[in-house]
């Protein structure tokens, strides 16, 4: 395992918990620590590698939701739904508890440890070069997962890695206010759109605050020493709410930059190295899921592996599904991405957001894009005779194709089956976590959606009712099931 992050420990604490001998090589983080804001949707990924309990005993600061400054002058409360509570905090710490929980998990961790080759042999194994406390040192793996972030040992080394959109800088810094912020919601993320870029402040306790500015620089004459803070505070004064939220506050320190920019790696999966997290692909930040996007890709990799040792005949169905899982993941995000960017370039007419709104991204296909899908007619038409038929009276369509792809079931990769009808050419299993093929097997045989809903939550894993009707409805639109006549 390389890197030490989120990712690099997600999959590390995966595979050592499934009794699997890890060694995980990281070093110290260069630079000051960025804060992290984690959404309570984090809470299912914290949850399935196992490291919930410990995030939540860590003290971080809870948070209830966002305050938005974004494509308007006006303020809005965002709070998370069913009033759920994030996650704020710097990512040095959630670093340290996710370490330890690998090394408790049995994962053998050295910390100090620069990876400088990792060189595929004849006999199917990699053999790691590293030097570790000034000493080079070697050893040789069955499978690698290189987790090393945007620094992208394998995916700049080997596996390429494609720029995807302009550039993007982030300019950070800290701030005091004591005895508090003195905020209407304290513990949210603020994030505010404005001509030259956006910003957002995360709080790190009580009395600090994390402030960042994200620009081109391209567009921005920046450079470092001086210059840098004279850019940060300039484009601080371009805001509006994030600008009124630092006045009366002290500045700590200097302000400092890394490089935002989005990108992706050309091939995740080859022979038994698995890039994941950071390391495959990056997407700006502004949809706060990065820390989520990271972990849920390392899991999968970790997954991905231990189906491998388990049974060897499934590698290349397994490496398939893993490769078009992190295509997909970067897809989702960045449908979210284009819906903001497109809302901030009608309010902030200018080069950075007309440069995003028209950028050139590489093209994937992703997983089914829900809010499409609420749109689309046929599956709007289909949701509204589900809800006003007297009953349900559905059947499954005739000659209705099916075809086995990889899929995660548990802790392992299997081959299963799953849908082919033209609206999901590649195939469809699961939507929002429904188990299509389970619910298409059953809906014929109830009469009404509340008996169907208790059927499915005792045939599979239990779902939100929400979530079943809009699958239900999906499948009625789309060419699996079909109404009685």
């Amino acid at each position: 395992m390389l890197g030490g992050g989120p990712a690099g420990t997600t999959a590390a604490r995966t595979l050592a918990h499934l009794g699997h001998e890890v060694v995980l090589l990281t070093r110290p983080a260069p630079g000051p620590p960025l804060a992290e804001s984690l959404t309570p949707s984090c809470a299912r990924v914290l949850a399935r590698v196992g490291v919930l309990e410990a995030i939540n005993r860590a003290g971080f600061v809870r948070s209830s939701g966002h305050t938005v400054r974004w494509g308007t002058d006006a303020e809005r409360v965002e709070p998370f739904a069913d009033g759920g509570f994030g996650w704020q905090l710097v990512r040095s710490d959630l670093d340290r508890v996710l370490l330890r929980e690998a090394k408790v998990a049995g994962a053998l961790i050295h910390r100090h440890a620069s990876v400088r080759a990792v060189v595929e042999q004849a006999n199917g194994m990699s053999r790691i070069s590293y030097e570790e406390r000034g000493r080079m040192r070697q050893m040789d793996a069955r499978w690698v997962i290189d987790c090393t972030g945007r620094s992208g040992l394998m995916s700049r080394a080997g596996s390429g890695r494609v720029v995807a959109g302009p550039r993007t800088m982030a300019i950070v810094g800290t701030w005091e206010r004591r005895p508090h912020w003195h905020l209407a919601h304290e513990s949210h993320t603020h994030v505010e759109s404005y001509p030259g870029g956006w910003a957002w402040s995360v709080p790190l306790s009580r009395t600090r605050r994390q402030v960042t500015v994200m620009l081109d620089p391209s567009r921005t004459d920046v450079a470092r020493g001086n210059r840098l803070r004279l850019t940060y505070k300039e484009e601080l004064a371009r805001t509006t709410m994030i600008r009124a939220m630092t006045e009366r506050t002290r500045f700590l320190g200097s302000p400092w930059a890394r490089d935002a920019s989005s990108y992706e790696t050309a091939a995740p999966a080859h022979g038994r190295v698995l890039v994941a997290g950071d390391a495959a692909s990056f997407v700006d930040p502004l949809s706060s899921y990065g820390v989520k996007k990271a972990m849920a890709s390392a899991w999968l990799a970790a997954i991905v592996v231990h189906s491998v040792l388990v049974d060897p005949a499934i590698e290349a169905a397994a490496q398939l599904l893993f490769a078009t899982r992190e295509r997909a993941m970067v897809a989702g995000l960045r449908r979210q991405l284009e819906a903001l960017t497109r809302d901030a370039a009608a309010a902030h007419p200018s080069g950075f957001w007309d440069n995003r709104a028209t950028s050139d991204a590489v093209s994937t296909d992703g997983d089914p894009d829900i809010a499409a899908l609420r749109a689309d007619p046929s599956v709007r038409a289909a949701f509204e005779l589900i809800r006003t038929k007297p009953t349900l009276e559905l059947r499954e369509v005739s000659n209705l194709q099916r075809e086995t792809r990889p899929v995660v079931t548990g802790d392992r990769v299997v081959l299963a089956d799953h849908f082919i009808v033209p609206a999901f050419p590649a195939g469809i299993r699961y939507l929002r976590s429904v188990d299509l093929i389970v619910l298409t097997g059953l809906a014929p045989s109830y009469r009404d959606v509340a008996t169907l809903f208790d059927a499915y939550n005792r045939s599979a894993a239990p779902v939100p009712i929400e979530d079943l009707l809009g699958a239900l409805a999906v499948l009625a639109g789309k060419g699996v099931l079909e109404f009685a006549a």
